[in-house]
């Protein structure tokens, strides 16, 4: 056996560990909003019980794609990062648009 018959993935595997990611990811991430509103607004139990749902979601899918090797990990670890970028990058944007300069100063 050579090294690179251990390498081989299903790709229908890494497609649906990225799809997983790009979901629990985007989840993770839009509830992040709300989760910081909670701690600032001195709703810390509510805030925390959110934070560990988070983590609930996030870290069963992550585990799962381990299960399956370093490939789907990876795969779902890249869907995690792209939803983070693109959720953040939105509420961004949203945020900069309500500036009453829309966000042209900085």
């Amino acid at each position: 056996m050579n090294a690179l018959s251990t390498l081989t993935v299903d790709p229908t595997a890494l497609a649906l560990a990225f799809v997983a990611g790009l979901a629990a990811g985007a989840g993770f991430f839009l509830v992040l909003r709300r989760n910081t509103d909670l701690f600032a607004g001195g709703r810390i139990g509510l805030a925390i019980a959110m934070q560990v749902a988070r983590f609930a979601v996030l870290v069963p899918v992550l585990v799962l794609a381990a299960r399956q090797g370093a490939g789907p990990l990876l795969a779902a670890a890249l869907g995690v990062l792209i939803a983070r970028r693109v959720v953040v990058g939105r509420v961004r944007r949203r945020s900069a648009a309500m500036l009453p300069d829309g966000g042209r100063s900085s």
